[in-house]
């Protein structure tokens, strides 16, 4: 459980982190909030793919919908927290990028952040406060396949932010031009 936890913690902002030093490293016209949002997108994407990837593994695994039994449907979800709580941050980074660039003062406060973003917010505390305790504790040793298909209810992630990365890459191509 712990190590689960602290490998998450170093991958989701490691990643992040690498995203957008390559980002900024292979697109020097690029700007700080372009990198900084691409490299959100990107990171979410991998985290969709490998919560998708993890809930068809326990679905296919589970032969008793309410008895079937797999690993990965308690130790995704210690890998899970960790990204929730960075897709939190990685939010309030990007909307004060955002903010930035608008030439409005830079400083985001909370409430405004909170404001704005109110459902993505009551989703992540929902996950984190709701359902990670249902997942780990509540549920006892039962309904591992019905995890796995609510990690797979993250399949369109990848797809929606490739378009808004192409819909990025094109509008920051057309300006150039």
């Amino acid at each position: 459980m712990l190590l689960t936890l602290a490998w998450g913690a170093l991958f989701f902002p490691g990643l992040f982190a690498l995203c957008t030093w390559a980002l900024r490293r292979s697109q020097p016209g690029w700007s700080r909030t372009d990198c900084v949002m691409i490299s959100t997108r990107l990171v979410s994407s991998v985290h969709a793919v490998l919560a998708t990837g993890s809930g068809i593994v326990i679905i296919r695994s589970c032969d008793d919908v309410i008895t079937g039994r797999h690993w990965l449907a308690r130790e995704y979800v210690w890998f899970l927290i960790p990204y929730m709580i960075y897709d939190s941050y990685a939010m309030y980074l990007c909307e004060w990028c955002r903010t930035r660039d608008q030439n409005r003062a830079p400083s985001l406060t909370l409430r405004n952040f909170l404001s704005r973003n109110r459902l993505m917010i009551t989703h992540h505390a929902v996950i984190l406060f709701v359902l990670v305790p249902i997942a780990q504790r509540l549920r006892g040793d039962l309904g591992d396949f019905f995890v796995g298909c609510i990690f797979t209810a993250e399949l369109s992630t990848p797809f929606v932010s490739l378009g808004r990365v192409l819909i990025q890459a094109c509008m920051n191509e057309w300006q150039r031009e």
